[in-house]
Formats: C-alpha cells, structure tokens, sequence
C-alpha cells in the first residue's frame, strides 16, 4: 500500500549529517531557535487537512495531538490553521520528554538531545506566537510514561481528528499510533514529519511503523493527501467498520496495547534494547 510514496530525492548522508548537528546545536540555542518545520507550509498544509475533513463529513473535531513537540513550530502553526478554518474550540494536545533524543537514538539514526527544548521555553515560544494557552496542554515526559490510559482518563480525551507524529524514530512512532488508534472515529488526518528520513535509505522509521499500524488494525485504510515538505507524509485515515463491531475492535486494541507494552521491554535494534521514547 505504502509503496509508492517513497521520497524522489535520496538524502545524502553528509548533508543529512550535517543537518543533524545543526539542529541538535540550535536546540541549545547557540545559534538561536530555527524553527524545524515550515510554518507557512505546514499552516496551509493543515487548513488543507481540515477541509478534507470537514468536506468527507468529518465532525464535530476532536483534539489535536502532537508527537514530538520540541519548540512549538508546528503547534503554533496548527493553532493557527484551526482558528482559520473556525475551528476555535479545538483543544491542542503536545507531548515531548522536553530532553531532546535519549542516547540510545543514535542507534536508529539520530544524535542524543536533537531537538531540545525545556517545556518552560516552547511555552514562550508558544506565547510569542499568540497561541491561545488556554487551548494548550503540554505533557512532559517520555511516551513509555505518558501513552497511557491514565492520560488519557485525565485529559478526558475521547477523539483525536488531526494527528502530528513528529517524533522521528520507529519505536516511539509506533508507540505514538497505538495511542492514538483508540481516538479514531471515522475519519482523522495523520501527519509524519520525519518519513523520508530513513524511508529514503531503507532503514527502518516512520514508513514502517504506520505500515505495522495499518497491518495491526485492518479497518483503517489510509489515502495520501498534498504534503508539505519532500520528507513528509499526510494520511487521510478513514475506519471502515460498523458501529456495532466497534466495541469488539476496541477490546482487540487494548489487547495489542498490551502487547505493545510487551514490545517495548523487548525490541532490539543492533543489540541495544529499545525503552526510549520522545
């Protein structure tokens, strides 16, 4: 299904290197913040994802949940797009370990505290861009700790419309879908920032973990929709099942929830095993 959204354009490894160092660098703030992500494009982008929505039936919205939040860019431009589109009611949900990549990172590809940003700065951020904090919940933490029902309990969370995985690696990208798959009513749109990064090399990433998603949960078919960067990926996923099967899809899904946890304590990438998330 997902084999003909490879990116065009391989990246090379110097250049991608180089682009890692810059960013994990930035994220100290020596150099100052560069935003990680295109706000104009990904604004317009995701008021295109709203209209998708609205235009297939979609509604009312639920919540916006973001995976990987770093310094706001993309939620600030999210905000942004929702009150655009009219959408003013929308609550906006970020989470991020607010530490950057664990150490352990670098064994899928990426350095240890790339994208650093205390949760105390991307507020600022957040506030500089006249994001409505009211709005804002953000949820500090490493996702072994916070994808739990209890958040979900708490948060009073009952429907996720717009999804950003923005948190680059496999495990924490698949970690981040389980989540979310109970959140799904019929339709959502689904957003990955880092696809192309390891898509383009044929290590594993994003592309495998929303294939492992579609495979774990039949009902859900996914339709490429415009993008906003060539490394990106934006996913229209409708659920095709009937209201009275739902209940039995959601006792399925607390079972591959379990075993998920199971994964985590076990999964290996070249002999070090994989308990990190962001």
């Amino acid at each position: 299904m997902l084999d003909g959204l490879h990116l065009g354009t391989t990246v090379r490894g110097a250049k991608r290197s180089l682009h890692y160092v810059k960013d994990a660098v930035s994220a100290r703030v020596l150099w100052g913040w560069t935003p990680l992500v295109p706000e104009d494009a990904f604004a317009e982008c995701s008021s295109g994802a709203i209209r998708a929505l609205k235009n297939q039936g979609h509604g009312p919205f639920g919540t916006y949940l973001e995976f990987g939040v770093s310094r706001g860019t993309s939620l600030a431009a999210m905000h942004h797009a929702l009150e655009r589109e009219g959408l003013t009611h929308v609550p906006l949900v970020g989470f991020d370990s607010f530490q950057g990549m664990p150490r352990e990172a670098q064994q899928q590809g990426w350095l240890p505290g790339q994208y650093h940003s205390t949760i105390s700065a991307t507020r600022k951020y957040l506030q500089t861009k006249g994001v409505n904090a009211d709005r804002v919940r953000l949820i500090e933490g490493w996702f072994k700790d916070t994808l739990t029902q209890d958040t979900v309990t708490r948060l009073g969370l009952t429907k996720a419309s717009l999804i950003m995985v923005d948190c680059d690696i496999y495990s924490a990208s698949r970690e981040a879908l389980w989540f979310c798959e109970p959140l799904i009513d019929d339709m959502a749109v689904i957003f990955f920032d880092d696809w192309g990064w390891r898509a383009d090399i044929n290590e594993v990433g994003q592309r495998d973990a929303f294939a492992d998603f579609l495979s774990a949960f039949p009902t859900l078919s996914a339709e490429a929709l415009p993008t906003y960067l060539p490394q990106a990926r934006v996913f229209l996923v409708k659920r095709q099942v009937a209201q009275a099967g739902r209940k039995r899809e959601q006792a399925s899904a607390a079972a591959d929830r379990t075993r998920n946890a199971q994964f985590r304590a076990r999964r290996v990438f070249g002999g070090v095993t994989d308990r990190y998330k962001i």
